[in-house]
């Protein structure tokens, strides 16, 4: 990890600009900094301690004295989750994107599944997360993080509406999760082409007012899965699956929060790392 000896001048007139007309104390620490130092937690899946320890000696070597305390970091790092949780990078006439949905579980603990099964405790259960991903360049387009009690059929219409507003998708990939005729409705309606696995047995003749659904399956009962995958380059989907993997690797496949509110403030943190990185 490089950190130029003149970053600690930027982060000071950040820090400036950020106390402007602030009520009460003042911040002490830029949000950059901050920033930095929870990406050496979330890469290096440290504890807030180690964090802190980290940063005294690196901050040291670049000139820096002052260090915030592990318990600044725990409440900066929720506030800027949270931030990065609802905000969303909107791009004006970009070229169309091919966007690729998929979901995953993250651990909320790291004891081990030898650990659970050996002491028979009470089973916490997962975090479901849901993607949305650029096929093309990895980008993460959009998020959502809830319990594993919420299926992903549940959240593919409020992102991919969210998406839309602010990218340019013009072709969506789902594996069968996202088979269900108000999927396809709402695809017609925002002007995307669908490339939605379909069940093996799906009926066209079954609900006549399913209509966009119905036209899918006439197309998939005529070409048949090969001749369709091949015309609706179903093929890339596999992408999301690679970068769900780039995800779990940079940041490991469990959350270190407690609390749904500070999961998703972590999970927006993660997010907002992974395309950096991805991105450069």
């Amino acid at each position: 990890m490089l950190i130029p000896t003149t970053e600690s001048e930027s982060w000071q007139r950040e820090l400036s600009t950020m106390n402007e007309g602030k009520e009460g104390a003042p911040f002490r620490y830029s949000n950059c900094l901050i920033e930095g130092l929870l990406f050496m937690k979330c890469a290096f899946k440290s504890p807030f301690r180690m964090a802190e320890g980290i940063a005294k000696r690196l901050f040291f070597l670049a000139g820096i004295t002052e260090v915030p305390d592990y318990t600044t970091i725990c409440r900066r790092m929720k506030a800027l989750g949270k931030k990065y949780y609802k905000e969303r990078k909107k791009i004006e006439n970009e070229d169309e994107i091919y966007a690729a949905f998929d979901g995953t579980g993250l651990k909320v603990f790291n004891r081990g599944e030898w650990m659970h099964t050996k002491h028979k405790g009470k089973r916490k259960g997962f975090v479901r997360v849901c993607f949305l991903f650029d096929i093309k360049t990895g980008e993460l387009l959009d998020f959502s993080a809830t319990t594993e009690k919420v299926g992903e059929q549940n959240k593919i219409r409020p992102m991919l509406k969210r998406a839309k507003r602010n990218r340019n998708i013009g072709k969506l990939a789902i594996d069968g999760a996202g088979d269900d005729y108000r999927n396809f409705e709402l695809i017609r309606v925002l002007k995307i082409r669908p490339a939605i696995k379909l069940r093996a047995n799906a009926n066209p003749y079954l609900f006549s007012k399913r209509k966009q659904r119905n036209i899918e399956i006439k197309k998939y009962e005529k070409w048949g899965y090969d001749g369709w995958a091949r015309r609706r380059n179903y093929g890339q989907r596999w992408q999301a699956e690679a970068d769900i993997a780039c995800f779990k690797g940079y940041f490991g496949e469990y959350v270190f929060s407690r609390g749904m509110s500070n999961i998703k403030a972590e999970i927006g943190l993660k997010a907002h790392f992974y395309n950096q990185l991805r991105l450069g």
